[in-house]
């Protein structure tokens, strides 16, 4: 069953910060960069269970180990949650 993809304001800030970072040495690089992991976050509609639970509800997924992002999942939909670039650590 396919759910509905929800960007929650905290998720969208997170990508701006990451673009921002990645910006200042090629935007181009950043603008590719973001919309490979908006893209990618497409398949939580249809494989909402592909990360890894805390608690049943609250999911983490890792893409090719530069951006970690947090996700809920309910009956409906799947709520995009927070973004963290790896490279920050």
């Amino acid at each position: 069953m396919s759910r509905k993809l929800v960007w929650l304001p905290s998720a969208e800030f997170d990508l701006e910060a990451i673009y921002d970072l990645i910006a200042s040495d090629s935007p181009q690089a950043a603008y590719d960069f973001v919309e490979d992991i908006r893209q990618r976050c497409e398949a939580f509609a249809d494989f909402p269970f592909m990360g890894r639970s805390h608690d049943g509800r609250i999911y983490q997924f890792t893409f090719d180990r530069r951006v970690r992002v947090n996700y809920a999942v309910t009956d409906d939909d799947v709520q995009l949650s927070q973004f963290r670039y790896l490279g920050q650590q």
